[in-house]
């Protein structure tokens, strides 16, 4: 039998896990935005589901949490001194500063853990972060309702047009989640170990962020005080408060501030991420 010797053009092949250009990354991840939407809202509301409460769990854990500080800060440390409205000032605490670092602590171990679906199909990466910040958005809407209408109730104070912004800051979290995730999702794929220091900033986070207590409690630190107002979790915090609990609409450079470092940290994030996409095939 006569064999016959096939060329094949291979001009326009390109290795599975080449990294394109920014721009043309940009637009892939746009052509995927109905994979990435689909699989956010198909793992949405899954906590709890091998549980007898199932999807309860979402609104129930948080406010056990919260449970849990006021019953510490409040009651056994008589943190709540000085502090106008304390069971809201805490709720909204803990529940939005829980939305601000889930980003950090998922990003951490993401493309080892997604290491089957990165080998086997071609496919922009940062569509994973993407998806799971979506999925959190998600999560993230019945407790910060929940958390509101407890802080009000408790309180008995009436929502004023101010609150009117909270969708803002809570679009604002996610996407400034997402910048940190971008980050964290590199970083620790190729230097696992730095899944530990992950947890341990965010645990530190938690003390300069004003969770339980008021910066006026630092009056006699200034370092402190600007440690803290430093912090855009802080700030993330204290906006929502003001829109809520204390019913004024935060201050412009509030708004700049926090733009900044949202739009700012998800530009580079994004950018960060890119630059090694064709080495996330080789995680291990």
């Amino acid at each position: 039998m006569q064999q016959k010797l096939i060329e094949v053009d291979d001009t326009f092949l390109r290795r599975l896990s080449a990294r394109p250009g920014l721009g043309r990354y940009l637009a892939q991840l746009w052509q995927r935005r109905h994979f990435i939407w689909a699989e956010a809202r198909n793992k949405a509301f899954s906590r709890g589901r091998d549980m007898y409460l199932g999807r309860a769990w979402i609104v129930l854990q948080p406010i056990l949490d919260t449970a849990v500080y006021i019953l510490v800060f409040g009651v056994v440390l008589n943190i709540s001194k000085n502090i106008d409205y304390f069971i809201g000032y805490l709720v909204i605490g803990v529940i939005f500063f829980n939305f601000i670092t889930r980003g950090l602590n998922s990003g951490a171990g993401l493309i080892q853990s997604s290491k089957g679906m990165i080998s086997s199909f071609s496919f922009p990466k940062a569509a994973l972060p993407i998806s799971l910040t979506v999925k959190q958005l998600l999560d993230n809407v019945a407790p910060a309702i929940v958390g509101l209408l407890i802080a009000f109730l408790y309180h008995g104070l009436t929502p004023s047009p101010a609150i009117l912004t909270v969708p803002v800051f809570f679009l604002m979290i996610h996407l400034f989640s997402l910048g940190a995730m971008l980050i964290v999702a590199r970083i620790t794929a190729f230097i696992p170990d730095l899944k530990a220091l992950v947890s341990t900033f965010t645990r530190g986070l938690f003390f300069v962020s004003g969770v339980f207590f008021d910066i006026h409690r630092f009056d006699s630190n200034e370092t402190i005080q600007s440690i803290m107002l430093a912090n855009p979790a802080y700030q993330f915090l204290t906006a929502v408060r003001e829109a809520t609990i204390y019913q004024t609409v935060p201050p412009l450079g509030r708004w700049l501030y926090l733009a900044a470092w949202t739009f700012g940290l998800l530009i580079i994030g994004l950018i960060f991420f890119w630059e090694a996409e064709e080495r996330y095939a080789r995680v291990r």
